[in-house]
């Protein structure tokens, strides 16, 4: 699953719009299933597409059921629309009006909508927007359940928790440029490598804090009672063996993985400057 990440305002809407021939692109060139906007294959291709883009189109006075089934004659696709509602965990509610449903059901119908035709792509515009923490895990898992069943998915937000829990490549955009690309690791690696906590007596944490300086573990400092460090040893007995020589023993040591958040707002913020005028 591939995450389309940005801040409000960084263009992922209009990326996907333009990959979708809905907007024009000012430069450059996409492609979806090898075809272009304006090429002889692009309507095909995007028949095999899925796509929620914004608020889920919905026809408020008919049900679940009436709604897919609109979807299925205006696209000519073919399959089973109570099938997909059971899917997205509506199949006891599929004859009941759309208008009467809570957000987190009319999303889940917005999802079943990109689903009508059995698409190879699915593209879904923040599908947890608006909802409570139980809406939101109950939506994720239907969409982190996308790929399994063989539907490459796009899953575009500004949810950092969302792209961690469900995506394992990443696209960051800002201010309508490509800030960088990859898998959901290695974008993380590149901007925050992690680092050690560790954790001393109280009266011998100043001590400590001079002994694990000294060995160039990037910036060192304490935080909530432990020290913290950017950046982890080829072998972490390195910071054993250091303090032991001192004297100090170690209550606690554990390596503090980078997260999408810290690689996140690092990359953008180093972005922002490049495109900042100078003064």
């Amino acid at each position: 699953m591939v995450g389309l990440l940005g801040p409000n305002g960084a263009g992922k809407s209009t990326a996907m719009r333009v990959l979708l021939g809905l907007q024009r692109p000012t430069a450059g060139h996409a492609r979806i299933l090898g075809h272009e906007a304006g090429s002889a294959g692009f309507r095909a291709a995007t028949r095999r597409v899925g796509a929620i883009i914004e608020a889920p189109p919905l026809y408020k006075n008919a049900s679940a059921r009436q709604n897919l089934e609109i979807r299925a004659a205006a696209t000519g696709a073919s399959g089973d629309v109570g099938a997909i509602l059971h899917r997205v965990g509506l199949g006891d509610r599929a004859d009941d009006h759309v208008g009467a449903f809570s957000l987190g059901m009319r999303q889940r119908v917005g999802i079943a909508l990109a689903l009508v035709g059995d698409p190879a792509i699915v593209v879904l515009d923040e599908p947890t927007n608006g909802l409570d923490p139980e809406g939101a895990v109950e939506v994720r898992d239907i969409v982190r359940s996308l790929p399994a069943r063989g539907a490459t998915t796009l899953l575009c937000t500004h949810r950092l928790a969302e792209v961690e829990a469900t995506c394992d490549y990443v696209v960051v955009l800002q201010q309508g440029r490509l800030v960088t690309s990859g898998t959901l690791e290695d974008v993380i690696a590149q901007a925050a490598s992690g680092g050690l906590t560790i954790r001393v007596a109280p009266g011998e944490l100043d001590a400590a804090l001079a002994v694990v300086r000294a060995l160039g573990l990037g910036e060192t400092r304490v935080e909530d009672g432990a020290i913290v460090t950017a950046a982890v040893p080829g072998d972490p007995a390195l910071v054993t063996r250091a303090l032991a020589e001192h004297g100090i023993y170690l209550r606690g040591l554990a390596e503090r993985r980078a997260t999408l958040e810290e690689a996140f707002l690092k990359l953008t913020h180093a972005h922002d400057k490049q495109e900042a005028p100078a003064a």
